[in-house]
């Protein structure tokens, strides 16, 4: 019964830091707020946005309070797993693995940036092919172009055939393979 709740918890958590982390970069990349994917994600967020946002409005540059919700969820996700491992460690107590919650949290994090950028590729991918006039499209271009941009400016179309979508996604693999693995890898051996 434990893992059944477990599960639903980091099924319900996870959801809730995809949607801020989706915030955070639509609003950064400047999407405006008509399109659905922005609803979704301010409708889900904004319960905890209101109270988030005025304890950080003090810090200068953009607002960050749905990273910090992200970040929050993702803590509090990682201690509940990490609280499996104390009960089995005798005199070890929760503020032990605070820190190493913390940093798991962060690393989560930059995990559901990469996996909400590789969604972006492949909804703009299947988006352009099946309905290029959705109201989503402007959306996830706005999440994507700067990269394609860049990417464009090295790889040429072969023909009609744009390989710069499948090399992006290949990076963004990597980088969640390599990058994001060597950095949980490194905070779980440090505990």
């Amino acid at each position: 019964m434990i893992d059944w709740g477990r599960s639903l918890v980091d099924l319900v958590g996870t959801f809730f830091a995809s949607m801020a982390v989706l915030r955070y970069l639509l609003e950064g990349g400047g999407a405006k707020r008509p399109n659905p994917l922005m609803k979704l994600a301010v409708t889900s967020t904004e319960f905890a946005l209101q109270w988030i946002r005025p304890a950080l409005s003090a810090l200068p540059g953009r607002d960050r309070s749905a990273l910090f919700w992200a970040w929050f969820l993702d803590l509090i996700m990682s201690l509940s797993h990490l609280s499996l491992h104390v009960l089995e460690v005798e005199g070890a107590g929760v503020w032990h693995l605070l820190p190493w919650g913390i940093a798991l949290a962060v690393v989560d994090v930059v995990r559901q940036i990469l996996y909400v950028w590789m969604a972006a590729v492949f909804l703009l991918a299947v988006l352009s092919w099946i309905n290029p006039y959705s109201p989503l499209l402007g959306a996830v271009e706005g999440l994507v172009h700067p990269f394609l941009r860049v990417l464009r400016r090295f790889v040429r179309p072969l023909g009609s055939i744009d390989l710069s979508p499948v090399i992006l996604m290949l990076f963004f693999q990597f980088s969640l393979t390599i990058g994001v693995g060597a950095l949980e890898m490194l905070v779980q051996r440090l505990m």
